[in-house]
């Protein structure tokens, strides 16, 4: 039996000499528009018992870069009562906070308000990303009678880096993107409780890129999606009881991709208060990548990093002797610009300029599934035990390779 031989292809045509090579696309975000709506606007009365708000669906938009969640708290009719507001307050009244991909996994969370607070103060995702600082923050203590009532800002975080918008999602279809968000109960919102109940309510506005045109009116098209479509941030806590006296914990969430942020807090188990896990904190305290000692770090040397690197104005309320042997005394913790009791990141956003945030993605901490990540330290000055908790801000490339996230 004869086989027909089938005619090969014509060879392609050689490009003729000096004709220009077609233009490269322009990266996005160019061609695209910045959009913010209000896609969530509900309301409750605050009970005894935490309380699960309607699910929020959030609606197609384009390329999702995050979401502002307000929250306010009004109160009216107080009378008896003189309300104050002490630990984790007011950010305690989110209870639990969880954001879900198109598959209905974890993203972000689930953490508390306290700690979502802290990914906004310490995530380099602002200038100045401290909440307490914001304009528009409040928080009404005393005997009036709208004293409970409290307001503030949160950003919800999915682009990594504004440069390149690394980390936007393509956001198309409802349902698909989704947050919950519980309201804890008035007695874990406050220190002294208003005489009468609250009722908070939250609104999201949703920041997108709208989809790019084809391309420019000079013919140079537009790219289409922002580098690595597909790559997501994590933001995922995780907790260990550590005995008094000289101990570590090996990092478990985010081994195995490159770490952005580990955000560590440390309480003490008898009192739950995180300003006694600050100074249960250890002095100095040590961090390994395996073998390697990545920092020995004494506690007045990583709060004046800290300081340094985000802008804070307070000491943390530490007592200086001034020139005339007089005591002096700044601005304590826990407060707009100014140390968090108990809360000691670190952070590897800082590659390109002196500020957090301006990030090359150099610097991530690249983990393997077997990596050790390692803190260590005299824990609880010898005598207490304190829980050790650890949130950790990880990039899951779409490709699965930690090297494609740098500038090619």
């Amino acid at each position: 039996m004869t086989t027909a031989v089938q005619p090969s292809a014509a060879p392609a045509k050689a490009a003729p000499a000096g004709a220009a090579a077609a233009p490269s696309a322009y990266p996005f975000p160019v061609g695209v528009y910045e959009s913010c709506v209000n896609d969530y606007d509900q309301s409750k009365l605050q009970t005894a018992a935490a309380q699960q708000m309607p699910l929020h669906n959030i609606s197609p938009t384009g390329w999702l870069r995050g979401v502002w969640y307000m929250f306010d708290m009004a109160v009216t009719g107080q009378a008896t009562n003189s309300v104050t507001f002490s630990k984790d307050n007011p950010w305690s009244v989110i209870q639990k906070f969880v954001f879900y991909d198109l598959g209905g996994r974890e993203v972000i969370g689930p953490i508390g308000g306290y700690d979502l607070m802290c990914i906004n103060k310490f995530g380099a995702y602002f200038a100045v990303g401290d909440p307490r600082a914001d304009a528009t923050f409040a928080a009404t203590i005393g005997t009036g009678a709208t004293a409970g009532s409290f307001s503030f800002i949160l950003w919800m975080p999915l682009e990594v880096v504004l440069r390149d918008s690394l980390g936007t999602v393509q956001n198309e279809s409802k349902p698909g993107w989704k947050t919950e968000i519980w309201m804890d109960s008035q007695a874990n919102t406050y220190n002294q409780v208003p005489s009468v109940m609250g009722t908070l309510r939250v609104r999201a506005y949703v920041e997108s890129y709208t989809e790019p045109e084809s391309a420019a009116p000079s013919g140079r098209p537009y790219s289409q999606t922002p580098p690595l479509p597909g790559t997501l941030q994590y933001w995922r806590s995780e907790n260990y009881g550590l005995p008094a006296g000289s101990s570590n914990y090996d990092l478990i969430n985010g081994i195995g991709f490159p770490i952005r942020n580990v955000l560590y807090k440390l309480i003490r188990t008898s009192t739950g208060l995180r300003s006694d896990g600050d100074t249960d904190w250890p002095d100095p305290a040590t961090l390994t990548y395996g073998n390697v000692t990545l920092f020995q770090r004494a506690k007045a040397l990583w709060n004046t990093r800290i300081g340094r690197d985000f802008g804070f104005t307070g000491n943390s309320g530490q007592t200086m002797a001034g020139l005339s042997g007089t005591g002096t005394t700044g601005s304590v913790a826990d407060s707009p610009l100014s140390h968090e009791n108990g809360v000691y990141p670190v952070y590897n956003t800082k590659d390109f300029s002196k500020d957090p945030g301006d990030e090359l993605r150099y610097k991530y901490t690249q983990t393997m599934v077997n990596t050790v990540y390692r803190i260590s330290g005299n824990w609880g000055g010898g005598s207490n035990a304190d829980t050790l908790y650890a949130l950790t801000n990880w990039i899951k490339p779409s490709n699965s390779d930690y090297y494609s996230l740098l500038p090619q």
